[in-house]
């Protein structure tokens, strides 16, 4: 489950209190989502040091490493000065924090390197990686690491196409009617699987742009292993950051059936604001325990998508349970 910012920071602010913060944090979502604002967050809960960017903090407990190298990787030389640092003696009552921004961006032999970190991190340490595609990121990785996964704040949530905002409608409509069938959950679901469709297209064409950019200017002054690496990154790129916009897009419908549940409990808090009016027609069309299986439906779709099953076959299963 995806937190907002104010949520995330108030578990993770009671951990401190209780002495009981992780050594390691993997801190996801989407542009917007607060990321880097949770990391400055917990640097001032710790060591007191604040600043709107952590770029701008210059205090040796402090350690920023972010994609610097033309093709934005993180190379293994900024994972080494990162060791070094950590082990060097801090003042008491200081932690020395490691921020990886874009925690995504690390080389093959940069995040193998960091592994040894995770596992024998220094006394007083706190590492903190951000990143809006932890696919990206080795599973030993994300495995070692508590994962903090945040949603937009109200008014910063994705931007999403009028193409997904009619679908939203139209789902909201099918659940506040009671006329709901297996025919319109289908009609839904092949709606959804071509959004996502026509996604992967557009993710596909700038990757691949791309890919013939750096191969159109190296082709001549570079061996032919490199160019083939070059093509398996935009591949598996495109893969990712496909994931990430899937994700983002079942999140939102997750977010909107849960501002139905909130005003159905009297909360007025809402993710989605500017459609509380269809949120309300769905938290009035259906009973609570109705509306909790639904997105439990929902829940397990977004389960069975992080597997090898094939997408539109899930999405067909899920939204049959959600939607009919």
């Amino acid at each position: 489950m995806a937190f907002l910012i104010d949520q995330a920071f108030g578990y993770l602010q009671r951990s401190h209190a209780e002495d009981r913060l992780a050594h390691a944090y993997l801190l996801t979502g989407p542009e917007g989502a607060g990321k880097e604002a949770l990391a400055l967050r917990l640097i001032a809960l710790t060591n007191d040091l604040h600043a709107t960017a952590v770029s701008q903090i210059r205090d040796p407990h402090v350690f920023l490493i972010r994609p610097e190298s033309r093709m934005r990787r993180i190379k293994i030389d900024q994972i080494r000065a990162l060791e070094k640092q950590l082990h060097l003696s801090g003042r008491p009552g200081m932690t020395k924090i490691g921020v990886i921004q874009d925690a995504d961006r690390l080389q093959a032999e940069s995040e193998n390197a960091f592994l040894k970190t995770l596992e024998e991190p220094p006394p007083g340490t706190l590492l903190l990686l951000l990143t809006a595609q932890p696919e990206q990121l080795l599973d030993t990785i994300r495995s070692r690491c508590l994962q903090v996964p945040l949603y937009s704040k109200e008014g910063h949530q994705p931007q999403f196409s009028q193409t997904f905002q009619n679908f939203l409608q139209a789902a909201a409509g099918t659940l506040a009617d009671s006329r709901r069938s297996l025919s319109r959950a289908l009609i839904l679901a092949r709606t959804f699987t071509g959004i996502l469709r026509a996604e992967k297209e557009e993710i596909t064409k700038g990757n691949d742009d791309a890919l013939r950019e750096e191969l159109d200017r190296y082709r001549e002054t570079t061996d032919g292993d490199w160019l083939k690496r070059r093509e398996i990154f935009y591949k598996d790129r495109t893969e990712s950051e496909y994931v990430q916009r899937r994700t983002s897009m079942l999140e939102a419908v997750l977010s909107f059936l849960g501002d139905a549940l909130r005003l159905q409990a009297g909360y007025d808090r809402l993710d989605f604001k500017a459609h509380a009016g269809l949120a309300q027609s769905v938290a009035q069309g259906l009973s609570p325990a109705e509306l909790n299986k639904r997105y439990a439906a929902l829940e397990d779709l977004r389960g069975h998508l992080e597997t090898t099953v094939q997408d539109a076959l899930a999405i067909e299963v899920g939204f049959m349970k959600a939607f009919a």
